[in-house]
């Protein structure tokens, strides 16, 4: 079996400036309101759009507490990352010179691995950059296509839903080389940017993203996940390893990408992976704890020891020839694999506000910024007390950029943040691209998408707004089923008001009906907006509630709770009085009759919001969020 050694990793000469001088057109554009994937459709949902839904800039609501650079305006981080996008697509975005429908991410700037030309690793970045940047770049779906084209034309031999890790330009062709099998944090980037995709562009195209996104998830936790531990292991080729040593109870730290494993929890359903949730915190927590309580540093691997502690790999001697674990002597350090632990863990922190890493992450900052007056002193690799130096190389890129995701955390990391930044957009490293390096300017340019407040959840994860709040259960199992959407500030608004629209679309789905519907009746048919009047059309056809709306539908218009009572028992298919009897709320005399008979029935279905109250049912109010997901489990049983 080969072992993969990424060359890329490697320390750099010194850097050379390109000066480019380049005209920049800030494209700012009105953020949509609508929930996320309603204009397209989540999974099942609508056709596919070629404008993108979720365009470039995004502008995050990220967790409480959390921070940006202070002495700039958004519109000036927005420019920054758009500037660096047209600088990294004019170097590393490639067409397939044998192949025009496919593009792949060139990674061999620096000239050291022979004829390789790319590598999964790269691919991942580039996709999901790619999904990110649309609407900043009007070619970003005919690219990101072109790269699922490569992904899949370049399977690893192990498993047809995972990529190969390396390719070559050789006599004419591109092929697979040294080994084609997979590395797992290459799989990890392609299925997030599939599922970003689905979000971007709807899935009902040429390209099924979300279905495709499911595939690769599953070969991930098929052929790259311990079963037993449930640990996230090196790639497909570690299960039916016999080398020495053993690589089936390692791990890499810098694939810890903690909100992607959450995003394929709420994509699958499959609990299998709040295991390996758990598995990677407590790793994590570990290590920091036993091994850099005073630095917050991870190693660039861990290795599961007979005790069942995740220990470094420099903690235990190997019988390879070169008495390393597998790329170096540095394998029990913070070095190239591990310096993009801080971006990993902290944009999971940043989303979901999860303080499990928060620890960790905060002894980082303090540690980094109180031994350095000024990113370009940080070093290139450290022993993980501190202590020791590991390369000549200060400053770089791939060391510095991802401390500025984790600066984000807490305000007290402020002036270190904005220093950051400037490091990465003025003078020495300015927007232009370094000459010959891939690796830093790859993990500069997503680092600063998350900094400028532009990296979004494409499951709803990242609804930071429903954490303690009474229906948080139903939120997140709707959430993942695809039933509803947060919006794109990563909020979810569970206490606001639900639209006829919304309902309409969360009602469709829940019920599972297809097809196109029937003809809309309504005369403001118009005024109904794409992502909803498929699923409008479909509930006609289903005969529910045909004659609640009248002759208008009103779209916008927030819900009552009395005619989501209509709805909801037309949905059910239950038996009305004719008669308006008593409700037994207290505000029955202000419950309009037509109500009152769904209300009756739903209520002796057993559904507890309907059944009599001593308070008051509210009939004129409108139905939030919230409750109307509730009602909606309840009404599929769920």
């Amino acid at each position: 079996m080969n072992v993969k050694i990424r060359d890329s990793y490697k320390p750099y000469s010194p850097v050379a400036i390109i000066s480019i001088m380049v005209l920049v057109v800030a494209l700012v554009l009105s953020l949509t309101l609508a929930p996320i994937g309603h204009a397209a459709g989540a999974a099942g949902g609508a056709g596919e759009s070629e404008q993108p839904l979720r365009p470039f800039p995004q502008h995050m609501s990220y967790a409480e507490g959390s921070i940006k650079p202070s002495h700039v305006t958004q519109k000036q981080m927005d420019a920054e990352v758009a500037l660096l996008y047209d600088q990294y697509k004019l170097k590393y975005i490639k067409k397939n010179p044998y192949n025009d429908s496919q593009y792949y991410i060139w990674y061999n700037d620096g000239g050291w691995s022979g004829d390789a030309i790319t590598v999964s690793e790269a691919h991942g970045y580039g996709m999901m950059i790619t999904a990110l940047m649309a609407g900043h770049d009007p070619e970003a779906k005919k690219i990101f296509d072109g790269m699922y084209r490569f992904f899949r034309a370049h399977p690893s031999e192990l498993h047809p839903d995972l990529m190969a890790w390396q390719q070559a330009d050789r006599d004419g062709k591109i092929i697979d080389v040294n080994g084609t099998d997979s590395a797992i944090d290459g799989d990890m980037d392609i299925a997030y940017a599939l599922l970003l995709a689905d979000k971007q562009w709807g899935s009902a195209g040429a390209i099924n993203y979300k279905g495709e996104a499911v595939k690769v998830i599953n070969a991930i936790m098929e052929s790259e996940v311990h079963p037993e531990h449930f640990h996230l292991q090196l790639g497909d080729w570690v299960p039916i390893s016999d080398s020495e040593p053993s690589f089936k109870p390692a791990s890499r730290p810098s694939d810890f990408m903690l909100q992607h494993l959450k995003e394929f929890y709420k994509a699958t359903g499959d609990k299998r992976w709040l295991n390996v949730i758990e598995t990677t915190y407590g790793i994590v927590d570990d290590v920091h704890k036993t091994y850099s309580p005073k630095t917050g540093l991870l190693p660039d691997f861990v290795y599961r020891d007979a005790d069942g502690k995740y220990k470094p790999v420099s903690e235990f001697k190997w019988t390879s020839e070169s008495g390393n674990f597998l790329e170096s002597e540095h394998d029990g350090a913070y070095n190239y694999n591990s310096c993009r632990t801080p971006w990993r863990i902290s944009s999971d922190f940043l989303l979901t506000g999860d303080k499990r890493a928060y620890d960790q992450l905060s002894t980082l900052n303090a540690f980094v910024s109180g031994k350095h007056n000024a990113p370009y002193e940080v070093w290139s690799g450290y022993s993980l007390d501190g202590e020791k130096k590991l390369s000549e190389w200060d400053g770089g890129l791939e060391f510095t950029a991802p401390l500025m995701v984790s600066a984000m955390i807490d305000k007290s990391n402020q002036q270190w943040l904005n220093d950051l930044w400037d490091y990465h957009t003025e003078e020495a490293n300015s927007v232009a691209l370094e000459w010959r390096y891939y690796y830093g300017n790859s993990i500069r340019l997503l680092s600063m998408i998350v900094v400028s407040g532009n990296w979004w959840s494409p499951t709803g994860i990242a609804s930071t707004d429903i954490a303690g709040h009474a229906a948080e259960s139903d939120i997140v199992k709707s959430l993942a089923e695809g039933i509803v959407n947060g919006y794109p500030n990563g909020t979810f608004r569970p206490d606001e008001g639900v639209s006829r629209a919304e309902f309409s679309v969360m009602l469709a789905k829940t019920l599972k009906l297809a097809g196109n519907g029937a003809a809309l009746p309504f005369e403001d048919k118009a005024s109904i907006a794409p992502w909803a009047s498929r699923y409008v059309a479909q509930l006609v056809e289903a005969g529910i509630a045909n004659g609640l709306f009248g002759s208008e539908f009103l779209p916008a218009q927030k819900l009552t709770r009395a005619e989501a009572a209509v709805v909801l028992a037309s949905a059910k298919k239950l038996e009305l009085s004719s008669e308006a009897a008593a409700t037994g709320f207290s505000d029955d005399a202000a419950i309009p009759a037509w109500a009152k008979p769904s209300i009756l029935a739903l209520g002796e279905a057993g559904v507890a919001f309907f059944q009599p109250q001593s308070k008051p049912f509210g009939p004129d109010a409108a139905l939030t969020r919230a409750e109307a997901i509730s009602l909606l489990r309840t009404l599929a049983g769920a």
